[in-house]
């Protein structure tokens, strides 16, 4: 098992859970269902990869990637944007605003894997 920390974050419990389940073999995942949770985990703690849900409640995943940014212990930690749909303004929006990539929902095990390990140096 690799001690490499992979932090997911959807409001979505069963996006949480397909997530951690593609990954739980390979990484350590900590998984959290809203912006503020993860941003607090984040005080404490060091992760190597976040996959970020673009649409929640309270705070969506713009704002959260903004705060992430804002700290230099992780300016150069992927953020991976997951989200239902695309267009090219929200694609332009998520790179131009520090985001690594983004996959589609629902999640493929197999693009999943290989966005970790394009980003995840």
């Amino acid at each position: 098992m690799s001690n490499r920390e992979v932090l997911i974050v959807d409001d979505q419990p069963s996006v949480c859970k397909e997530v951690a389940s593609f990954l739980k073999n390979e990484y350590t995942v900590h998984a959290f269902k809203s912006g503020k949770e993860a941003l607090a985990y984040l005080e404490r703690n060091h992760v190597d990869f976040i996959f970020l849900d673009y649409y929640m409640p309270e705070m969506t995943g713009f704002e959260v990637l903004l705060q992430i940014r804002q700290r230099k212990d992780l300016d150069g930690t992927p953020v991976v944007f997951l989200t239902a749909e695309v267009s090219d303004r929200m694609e332009f929006e998520m790179k131009s605003r520090g985001a690594a990539d983004y996959l589609c929902k629902p999640i493929d095990s197999a693009k999943l894997h290989q966005c970790i390990r394009k980003h995840l140096v």
